[in-house]
């Protein structure tokens, strides 16, 4: 498996499945969120906004909504 590093520029979503030590796609299938939108989330060229799928991934690492939103990056207005 490959390993990521994590930056001071990783979301707070991959930051937290890299610790977990899933892989996206295994996110993806585990949360049922596609694996496409992850990767766009993750290079930030989109922003997560469907409070459904953050649910998703949220439940599927263990975590709160509120540990995987970026509040200064939803002021971009993207």
């Amino acid at each position: 498996m490959r390993t990521t590093k994590i930056t001071n520029s990783t979301t707070k979503i991959e930051r937290i499945r890299i610790e977990k030590g899933i892989s996206r796609t295994e996110l993806a299938k585990q949360s049922g969120v596609p694996v496409r939108t992850l990767e766009n989330w993750s290079n930030r060229s989109r922003l997560p906004r469907d409070v459904y799928q953050l649910y998703k991934i949220a439940k599927t690492l263990g975590c709160q909504i509120e540990d995987l939103i970026e509040p200064e990056l939803a002021d971009r207005g993207n």
